[in-house]
């Protein structure tokens, strides 16, 4: 018993070095889940963009299956946050025994609109308008992080169009503070998409090359620059596939 015991554990930490070696870590392979794993990406057009690089990133990983739950041209202005929720609950399924879900969100490009509140239009930016976007936000957050290990909420990018930027600075400080208001992770990317150069760029530099990173409308990503917005969370995904692996690791050992 103690023979296997030590074997295990040793097995275990071979394991760990392997993960944190990951893609995440700066190398070219993922950490994988030894078990069920899924990352519901939900949200608009730039969330799809994430949707596809996780997919690209985790493709090795039979384990973990990267679902998507996106909408172009939508948003928390247009769909209600019950709508959202029903997406999720009947598109992608609750987990189910044995599966760990992870949620990453990113929503608000199309924002800069008016919510239906009854009979009325809500103008953007007032007080209710403000009152009833962050329901919304705090409604999806919640429902997710029922039935997920984590809830990443991705903030919008800076963008070059100056009509748009502080709109979108409105909505993601509202997102923030309703993310953290029931216990999500709020991921702030407006620094890091610009890519070192203290402003909105089209390109930033990638291991000394310069890389085009956004895309001909200033909002949305190339591949690159949508990796590089993926890189935000995938440190936190691998050490939330760390801890899930070294629980059910650990769980068999105490078994045997």
């Amino acid at each position: 018993m103690k023979r296997r015991l030590i074997g295990a554990v040793i097995g275990l930490a071979a394991m760990f070095v392997g993960v944190t070696g990951g893609l995440a870590r700066g190398q070219n392979a993922p950490a994988c889940p030894t078990s069920p794993m899924r990352i519901v990406v939900m949200g608009d057009s730039l969330a799809d963009g994430l949707w596809a690089s996780f997919q690209r990133s985790f493709a090795p990983c039979d384990t973990l299956e990267v679902v998507r739950l996106t909408a172009v041209s939508d948003g928390l202005a247009k769909s209600s946050g019950a709508e959202w929720i029903e997406r999720y609950e009947t598109k992608a399924g609750l987990p189910e025994d044995g599966i760990t879900d992870v949620a990453v969100v990113q929503i608000g490009a199309n924002d800069i609109n008016f919510i239906r509140n009854g009979n009325s239009r809500e103008i953007f930016n007032t007080q209710l308008w403000d009152e009833l976007y962050s329901e919304r936000v705090r409604e999806i957050t919640g429902t997710l992080r029922t039935h997920s290990a984590e809830v990443f909420w991705i903030g919008l990018p800076v963008v070059g169009n100056n009509k748009f930027e502080p709109n979108y600075q409105i909505i993601t400080a509202l997102q923030k503070d309703a993310v953290r208001k029931v216990g999500g992770k709020f991921v702030d990317i407006h620094e890091l998409t610009q890519f070192g150069t203290g402003e909105f760029a089209m390109s930033g530099k990638v291991d000394g090359r310069l890389i085009k990173m956004r895309a001909a409308d200033k909002v949305h990503f190339t591949l690159p620059g949508y990796d590089m917005v993926a890189r935000a969370v995938l440190d936190d995904l691998v050490d939330i596939i760390i801890a899930t692996n070294r629980r059910l690791a650990l769980q068999d050992v105490q078994i045997q």
